[in-house]
């Protein structure tokens, strides 16, 4: 083999295996290599000099006796220039392509062999030649004093492929190496000595090198020639270490960075906090903080990597110790890598004690265990200086309760029952009087289907009825939330004998949306992002996530028209061609008739899908296949993997995954699940989580209050998952019943609860609201049944294909009598707005699921149940003026409305004025406002009037 031709083609990366064994046999090649190595190693050293000429001289005089060495600058500098690196190397005397093959090769910011380097024993000479110290993976292993005047070795054999690794030989510049990790990944072997490691010997047995894993606190590695593919043996197999965050940036940020960004500031600079994993990950989805393999685009990176004369380096040179050069390097490589931060996750966390892990809850005393919430809270607020708010007023107090217990203001009669009540527990028994009210089922409904994404359609031929029902019948039986969720992860049958599976069909066969969906609502995991890619901004894997998602493999929806009971699919499609060819109307003029027949026909398909095909098949399964397109080394494309929890300790897959699903997700021993559940009840009434977001919870270390947080596990735990229990255990807290205020405006300063926070109310709560003004009882009656149930049980029991139609017949009678009221009401509302209509004046969980586009609830925030929690409560020019200009209120102040009678008689302007500003705003005015009301009515004295004004105010869809 040409030696020429074979030590380019090393340079180039392209020997093969067995050329790689052929070079490694020749001792004047493999000489000529070494030198050139060496030259390399020396090159990327002094880079780092600001002249890249300068610097390149001083590597070719220090590596080879060459004399004039301008010449061979120059002509490299001109052969590297715009042209490809196989253009120049035929062409250039053979030292000078070496030259020029490294210094392209170092530009290109290509991976050099440190292996090598180690093993043709370079580092003598290059301290020697330079006067500094080499330094490899934190380690002094050569410096000028050590080797005096050290004459080269002679060129040693190399018995098979040298084994590359991403790391670098550095030539320190200041007195102290930096410290770093020598970790290696977890399969590969332990690493050899990095200081004492023998060049092989000519006359020695040719014996395989071993594989050495490195890593150093320095500028990635540059490499002169890749490997090359290996055939398998394990003496070829490729080792690449990464970063070590908490050995090799942690230092470095606590160093230069903690004092100006630490969560321990009132304001940290730039409302950054870098000893925070939350908080990092936060800030790089809103200001590209750290974006994993994108060193570039990183704002971190871009501010650390700043000239020492620009005033937005970071830390400023006169406010902190400045990065040194292999630092930034280090941190650039580090988010190349993909920015991981291994088990860490704040600084707190590593610090924190939890003295409540143990602590029991004695139910039996409620009051205790709110007092012990707020004696935890108070403790919290006092170590950071803080105050809890003062008590709030009782009117204050009461719509509160109000909205947040059952989703509406109180009314005014309901209102003077309660200031008027004497009893020094009254506010006790008002909680519980709310909790086992038709108005909670109907708010709670509201909060669960929009968590759940429940709507009357759930799919393409699958009514949600069913499962909307059993909803609101699980809230009206306070269903223990555990057996809630075990229901909905592992159903079995018919939609509507099993209503729970519409958690499943609400999705069909995308098990993907399912399991992203049971990640963030149970456990407060955001694991979608790693569907495609190991997550840019938390610890989920690609790997990780199909695993977790195998545990519904053996779910299946059917949703097709089917057979009922025993009648065949054939005779019903038989039986709807016929009603079809009656109901045409162009064969006849009877109207009425054609209408009715097309009932019968819509009736028997609404009964072949819900009584045929519209179910969930719970069956075997466990397993799940890598997508084609896996790109990561801890699996191959098309590999099938086993079921595996996010975390924690896999239990052994059942006959059906999905039921050990619900297992374990719903397990007392699976703190997530409680974690979650007690932050999203906690921030229902509080405004505000106590762990992170509500659908991505912290760890109970890294909680701005861990010892709260983990008591209020304890407490979920304690009460068997009893959400009412739970809720009333909340709103008897002191900080449940102090004032609200805003939270700080820094988002980065944890809220620590002296009170809840002053928001904007849920459409929910502002229409629900309305209807307490318009409608008399309006929580009398709530419809918890499931509609069509009787004549599907008739159906499925059927023996020919008569008995079928008869039970569609009976269906289409039912439809026409219930059409023909709605007319009637239709009648009633007249010109009703488009805004108010489709549905009537009915709470919003008697309403359509969601409401069409363009009703009020859509417009004031309601969601459209395509995402988790998808509603929003911002404030909108169109809602003022929807509510300044509407006739609605005509509606809600017509005669015997609950605001109409309340206001009846009231023509002194005092009276007047309190008994609108009562029943819209749940307060008495203040003498000011009382003044300003003389004003706007003047001799009018219109209570209806100013009670109009007041619905059109801020505060009144606001709650403090």
């Amino acid at each position: 083999m040409n030696s020429d031709l074979s030590i380019e083609k090393a340079l180039e990366g392209v020997l093969s295996n067995e050329e790689w064994r052929l070079l490694a046999s020749d001792p004047d090649t493999l000489k000529e290599l070494e030198q050139q190595l060496r030259m390399d190693a020396l090159l990327r050293v002094v880079m780092d000099n600001s002249d890249a000429s300068a610097a390149l001289e001083d590597a070719v005089l220090a590596s080879i006796k060459l004399a004039p060495a301008n010449d061979l600058i120059r002509e490299i500098e001109a052969a590297t220039t715009g042209r490809r690196r196989h253009r120049w190397f035929i062409r250039m005397p053979h030292w000078g392509a070496a030259a020029a093959a490294v210094f392209v090769g170092l530009m290109a910011g290509m991976l050099a062999w440190p292996q090598i380097f180690l093993s043709l024993d370079l580092a003598p000479t290059v301290a020697v030649r330079t006067g500094r110290r080499v330094i490899l993976n934190g380690r002094i292993i050569a410096t000028p004093l050590d080797h005096p005047a050290a004459p080269p070795k002679p060129a040693p054999t190399i018995t098979a492929p040298p084994v590359m690794a991403e790391t670098p030989v550095v030539m320190e510049k200041s007195p102290e190496p930096m410290a770093a990790s020598s970790s290696a990944r977890d399969q590969a072997p332990a690493p050899a000595s990095l200081v004492a490691i023998p060049s092989p010997k000519m006359d020695a047995a040719p014996v395989p090198p071993k594989p050495i894993s490195m890593e150093t606190g320095v500028v990635p590695a540059m490499n002169l020639a890749s490997k090359p593919a290996a055939e398998g043996g394990p003496e070829e197999m490729a080792i690449s270490s990464k970063i070590d965050f908490e050995r090799q940036i942690l230092p470095i940020l606590e160093r230069s960075c903690f004092e100006c960004h630490s969560s321990k500031l009132p304001k940290p600079k730039g409302g950054i906090r870098l000893d925070d994993l939350e908080a990092i990950r936060e800030k790089s989805q809103t200001d590209n903080l750290v974006l994993p393999h994108k060193s570039s685009k990183s704002t971190l990176i871009k501010s650390i990597s700043r000239s020492s004369d620009d005033e937005d380096l970071m830390p400023p040179p006169n406010e902190g110790k400045p990065l040194t050069s292999d630092e930034i390097r280090l941190f650039r490589r580090w988010v190349d890598e993909g920015a991981n931060f291994g088990s860490w996750t704040s600084m707190r966390a590593k610090e924190v004690s939890i003295t409540t892990v143990n602590e029991a809850v004695d139910l039996t005393r409620l009051q205790q265990v709110a007092a012990r919430i707020d004696q935890l809270i108070e403790l919290d607020l006092a170590k950071h200086a803080e105050e809890a708010r003062p008590m709030a007023g009782e009117f204050t107090w009461l719509r509160r309760v109000y909205l947040d217990l059952i989703g509406r203001i109180p009314t005014s009669e309901e209102i003077g029952r309660f200031i008027n009540s004497k009893n020094q527990a009254k506010r006790g028994l008002l909680i519980n009087e709310l909790l086992a009210s038709n108005g909670h089922v109907s708010h709670m409904f509201n909060y669960w289907c929009d968590l759940l994404r429940a709507k009357d359609k759930l799919a393409e031929g699958v009514q949600g009825d069913f499962y909307l029902a059993w909803i609101k019948q699980s809230v009206r039986d306070n269903k223990p939330y555990d057996q809630w969720a075990r229901e909905l992860l592992s159903p079995q049958g018919y939609g509507w004998r099993a209503p729970a599976a519409g958690y499943y069909l609400r999705d069909g066969e995308n098990r993907a949306a399912n399991i992203e969906s049971t990640a963030s609502l149970f456990l407060g995991a955001q694991i979608s992002c790693a569907q495609c890619h190991d997550h840019p901004y938390n610890r989920w894997t690609r790997k990780e996530y199909h695993q977790f998602l195998a545990w519904t493999s053996g779910i299946h929806t059917a949703t097709e028209e089917d057979a009922v009971g025993d009648v065949d699919k054939k005779a019903i499609k038989e039986a709807v061609e016929h009603y079809s060819h009656l109901a045409d109307a162009k064969r006849s003029d009877d109207y009425e008739r054609t209408q009715k027949y097309a009932r019968i026909r819509d009736a028997l398909l609404s009964l072949q899908r819900a009584a045929g095909g519209s179910g969930v098949v719970n069956g075997e399964g466990g397993h799940a296949r890598l997508p084609d397109d896996y790109q990561y080394p801890d699996g191959k494309p098309g590999e099938l993997i086993p079921a595996a929890t996010l975390y924690g300790t896999t239990p052994a897959a059942g006959t059906r995954p999905a039921d050990t699903l619900a297992a374990w997700v719903t397990s007392p021993d699976n703190t997530r699940f409680s974690l979650t559940l007690a932050n999203r009840l906690w921030a229902r009434l509080f405004g505000a989580p106590f762990a992170g977001r509500v659908d991505q919870v912290r760890e109970i270390s890294d909680c701005a209050n861990p010892d709260l947080a983990q008591y209020l596990v304890n407490v979920v735990r304690e009460t068997k998952y009893d959400v009412r229990q739970l809720l009333r255990i909340f709103c008897l807290t002191k900080a449940y019943q102090r004032e609200a205020g805003l939270p700080p405006q820094d988002a980065t300063v944890a809220y620590r609860f002296p009170g809840p926070v002053v928001r904007r109310l849920t459409a929910e709560q502002i229409w629900d609201s309305m209807m307490a003004l318009a409608v008399k009882n309006l929580d009398a009656s709530l419809d918890f049944e499931a509609p069509g149930v009787a004549a599907l049980e008739a159906a499925v029991a059927a023996k020919n294909v008569g008995d079928v139609t008869a039970v569609a017949r009976k269906i289409a009678s039912l439809e026409e009598r219930e059409m023909r009221a709605e007319e009637r009401r239709s009648r009633l509302r007249k010109e009703m707005a488009r805004e108010f209509s489709g549905g009537g004046l009915e709470r919003a969980s008697e309403l359509p699921q969601p409401t069409p586009d363009g009703h009020f609830l859509r417009m004031f925030g309601q969601g459209s149940r395509e995402f988790i929690g998808d509603g929003w409560s911002a404030s909108t020019v169109p809602q003022a003026l929807l509510m300044l200009n509407s006739d609605f209120f005509d509606y809600v102040a017509r005669s015997g409305s609950p605001l109409s009678n309340s206001l009846r008689g009231l023509n002194n302007i005092h009276d007047a004025a309190r008994g609108s500003f009562l029943a819209v705003l749940t307060r008495e005015p203040t003498q000011a406002e009382l003044d300003e009301c003389k004003k706007i009515l003047g001799e009018t004295r219109s209570a209806k009037a100013l009670a109009r004004m007041l619905l059109s105010t801020a505060e009144f869809v606001f709650q403090k």
